[in-house]
């Protein structure tokens, strides 16, 4: 981290004040790793200039905390932009939690000192909500691509195996199917089974194969394309390997 000296921070820090604008793009780019080790802090996870908006608010926050520091005031600089950056970020926090209707503390929301806890529920509320938000709209995807293939969530309700044998069984013809590129292709294109070639490769029934059709395309999808990954922590998959048979029924 790079920072400016004691005596050279406060004339920089005067010169930006009096409205110097060399002086304060001094300040903020000798202070960027000072802001992001501050900003991942309270996030408590690693933030990227290029992706995380938190940092784009702390550096405002920096700004800010240049306009107002007084030394007068007897704080040094450092703790003050600190002070100034968390705050900033908790009110970032809470704004977007307001906004999706979410109740972050137990405090009053003019206190302006904040508690660790306060932080911490606050960070922990607001990418809870960030991870529900990214889970719908995976979920959402997910069913319009399933309703080009001619199934929807009703129908996965109603056809989703009721025995333990006969899940496990088409779950394995699902993983076989996700681990072959050109029945993927086959499946895409035509939006259905390659049926004889997975009969061929699980040695499972056509009978079964059709009758599981909806239920084993609901899989595949899940398993092959990488955007519907997250929905893999809601189905459960046998532990057997591509490349093994499977029971025919």
């Amino acid at each position: 981290m790079i920072l400016l000296k004691k005596l050279q921070l406060e004339k920089v820090l005067r010169s930006a004040q009096k409205g110097d604008p060399r002086a304060r793009e001094a300040l903020i780019k000798s202070h960027k790793d000072f802001i992001a080790k501050i900003s991942s802090g309270v996030c408590r996870r690693f933030l990227s200039w290029d992706n995380d908006d938190e940092l784009s608010v702390a550096l405002l926050a920096f700004n800010e905390a240049i306009d107002r520091f007084d030394q007068r005031e007897g704080a040094a600089f450092h703790s003050f932009a600190r002070r100034v950056i968390k705050n900033r970020l908790i009110d970032y926090f809470r704004k977007e939690a307001k906004h999706r209707h979410i109740s972050l503390s137990p405090m009053e929301a003019d206190d302006e000192e904040f508690s660790r806890y306060d932080v911490e529920y606050s960070c922990e509320q607001f990418h809870m909500s960030e991870k529900q938000e990214i889970l719908a709209e995976v979920v959402a995807n997910y069913i319009e691509v399933l309703r080009q293939y001619g199934v929807t969530l009703d129908d996965l309700v109603k056809v989703s195996p009721k025995h333990r044998d006969r899940k496990d069984t088409l779950t394995k013809v699902a993983r076989r199917l996700s681990a072959e590129p050109e029945l993927i292709k086959y499946l895409k294109k035509f939006k259905c089974l390659p049926l004889k070639e997975l009969k061929s490769l699980t040695g499972v029934s056509r009978r079964t194969l059709e009758n599981g059709r909806k239920y084993i395309i609901a899989l595949v999808l899940i398993l092959s394309e990488p955007g519907f990954y997250p929905l893999k922590s809601f189905i459960q998959l046998p532990g057997a390997g591509t490349g093994e048979k499977v029971s025919p029924q």
